[in-house]
């Protein structure tokens, strides 16, 4: 007679075949092409990405397998044209896929829908359409143009920093991560953590990296993530022993909150239609209840002054209260330090490595900045529009180092699919890896040269077309109706940056590039040399 455990044992052992002869020989995806263990079980997809370097090994993938490749029993990569305008165009019916509940508040299930503000995890897209027009007028070229002096002020003080230093070497990444919480610091709040003046980023950077890794491989397992999300509190705990199973880093608590939550929080206090507003759920690494106990500033009047972008978050609620609640205010505030500094830090590194390891077109910029008369008081749409060269840069920057190195993940929709020749059932996870379809050689000519004139068409309607055609494939910024909401401030933050650059200082790079592969890439590896710029 078979014991209690013997038979647990026997239907465990049952089970586990039957799933694999199930994704082997009968799953709808059985003849989708890719590594035979990706068909068993996502611990393969788990145990390769845990590594870092997704953006080289799908890219491989793709080079064996073809177009469309199986990474997991129940997900795709594809990296074609057509498929990649169905994922991810403005019409799609696509919805984003369950690797981002991994990034989204625990308690948002919790909370009324209408209080909820979440832009990279939100799935509802009537719901993400209104968030977005709302928060419009604050990230819109007018609306940041508001707060240039903020921005011009700092860059003065940054730019200063890095000469002091008298061409002694220092670490691109972490320079520019200083600068990204700083900037962003001190055009969202008016003020900044002093990052500048100490030389150091203050270990902001390595726990952003723990962060991407733990979030990148935990997020491939969604159930555990809903089962962390489900226990208050304790459930968060449970990221410990999964990254210790996984074999990645723990995540650590990013020390700029220490300063941007608080002063968030004594400003929203200080209006009396805000004061009660609570933070979202702790995350790993973010938040943790910092700011609550803090006392307000003097008490706001009906007239807020727009002196930074917090305060013009709070005219956007005061004027429109009903269809702009306080939590939003709050939320859209902690994603300038959550999600857009990495963003920030990576595209400047590489605005910048590109920019002066590339002699012909740092001449050309300065030559084109000279004859345009771009000063260090031009102001932002002024420079874009009589210098097409700075969005140039900035996108063949993003082309050839995407911000994100893992992929971009969407549900196949219930009607299903057939992308590449082969049908995707519905519920499929599908998505493209832009260190592949960045570089697809039937639509970027050369794919590794660094070459931003592809993006001029100087008047040509063929050249025009070609670039229409490459901006299909170009997701620097995401893609469709779901692209990023503040890629206006990014450009507007890298441009004003390498302006000031290109216009004073002449900068010497050594080193070779480490990208680590996660959602969103990390850099090391790369030191600068600043001097002044020597005129002739």
């Amino acid at each position: 007679m078979f014991s209690a455990t013997s038979l647990g044992l026997s239907s465990l052992l049952a089970y586990l075949i039957y799933i694999t002869i199930y994704r082997i020989f009968f799953h709808p995806l059985r003849n989708v092409p890719g590594p035979f263990l990706a068909r068993l079980s996502k611990l393969w997809l788990a145990w390769h990405v845990r590594k870092g370097q997704s953006h080289v090994h799908f890219p491989k993938l793709h080079a064996r397998y073809g177009p469309i490749v199986r990474i997991a029993p129940d997900q795709v990569l594809v990296c074609d044209e057509d498929a990649i305008r169905t994922v991810y165009g403005a019409a799609t019916s696509f919805t984003k896929g369950d690797w981002y509940r991994i990034a989204g508040a625990p308690d948002k299930g919790w909370k009324p829908a209408e209080e909820v503000l979440d832009m990279l995890t939100e799935t509802n897209m009537e719901k993400y359409r209104r968030q977005r027009r709302a928060i419009g007028p604050a990230y819109s070229i007018a609306g940041l143009e508001k707060h240039e002096g903020l921005l011009d002020a700092y860059i003065d003080q940054f730019v200063g920093r890095l000469k002091e230093f008298g061409g002694k070497e220092v670490d691109l990444a972490e320079w520019t991560h200083i600068f990204a919480l700083e900037s962003m610091s001190q055009f969202t709040l008016g003020k900044r953590p002093g990052y500048t003046e100490k030389g150091s980023d203050e270990g902001n950077g390595d726990a952003s990296d723990a962060l991407w890794q733990c979030f990148t491989v935990i997020g491939i397992f969604p159930g555990f993530v809903k089962l962390m999300h489900a226990i208050p509190k304790v459930g968060m705990l449970l990221v410990l022993p999964a990254s210790l199973l996984l074999g990645v880093r723990l995540p650590k608590v990013w020390p700029v909150f220490s300063f941007s939550a608080p002063t968030i929080m004594q400003r929203l206090k200080a209006l009396e239609s805000t004061k009660d507003v609570k933070f979202p759920g702790d995350r790993p690494g973010l938040f943790h209840e910092q700011g609550e106990s803090v006392e307000p500033s003097e008490l706001q009047g009906e007239g807020i002054e727009e002196t930074d972008m917090l305060a013009t978050l709070m005219r956007l609620h005061h004027d429109k209260e009903a269809r702009f609640p306080p939590s939003w205010v709050l939320s859209i505030a902690l994603t300038n330090f959550g999600a857009g500094h990495d963003t920030l830090m990576f595209t400047l590194s590489s605005v910048i490595y590109h920019t002066y390891r590339s002699p012909a077109i740092l001449t050309r910029l300065r030559k084109d900045m000279e004859s345009q008369g771009i000063s260090k008081n031009t102001k932002y749409s002024e420079m874009i529009q009589k210098v097409p060269l700075f969005l140039a840069i900035m996108k063949e920057s993003m082309r050839i180092w995407p911000t994100l190195g893992w992929y971009i993940p969407r549900l196949v929709p219930a009607s299903g699919a057939t992308l590449c020749d082969t049908y995707l059932p519905p519920g499929t996870t599908v998505g493209t890896n832009l260190w592949a379809s960045h570089f697809a050689p039937e639509v970027f000519a050369n794919p590794h040269d660094f070459n931003p004139e592809r993006w001029l068409s100087g008047g040509s309607e063929d050249k025009t077309r070609e670039i229409g055609r490459m901006d299909s494939m170009w997701m620097g910024f995401g893609g469709g109706g779901r692209s990023c909401p503040g890629q206006h401030l990014a450009r507007f933050f890298v441009v004003k940056t390498l302006a000031r650059l290109v216009m004073k200082c002449d900068v010497e790079i050594t080193g070779e590039p480490e990208i680590g592969g996660w959602f969103q890439c990390t850099m090391k590896g790369v030191d600068i040399s600043v001097k002044e710029r020597k005129t002739h």
